[in-house]
């Protein structure tokens, strides 16, 4: 090697540590901006779960209820079916019969 071509060379190893500090910085910069957008996902998962979980709670309570309106839909239709053969019962026999009731009528 000359001189001419080492007196060359020195110079490009300032410029490759100063390109590869600048990296460093840059790739820092996208690592902190990285970190951000981790955090903020993060939140919004956070966010998203108890959301899910309130929403879970509220498809339960909806189920449960549909259960009892269901229940109580067949306790009313069964009150009411008895509600009707009382009223034709009523209606089949005369007031002084259902006084005295059947037994004594036979006897």
């Amino acid at each position: 090697m000359t001189d001419a071509a080492c007196v060359g060379a020195a110079p490009a190893r300032p410029t490759t540590a100063t390109a590869l500090k600048a990296n460093i910085e840059v790739l820092q910069a996208e690592i902190a901006n990285l970190e951000a957008l981790m955090a903020a996902h993060q939140a919004e998962f956070r966010t998203s779960d108890v959301e899910r979980d309130r929403a879970e709670q509220l498809l339960a309570d909806l189920l449960r209820m549909t259960a009892d309106l269901m229940s109580a839909r067949e306790v009313a239709a069964r009150l009411a079916g008895e509600l009707t053969s009382l009223r034709s019962m009523r209606a089949s026999r005369p007031w002084w019969s259902r006084m005295l009731g059947w037994r004594m009528l036979a006897g």
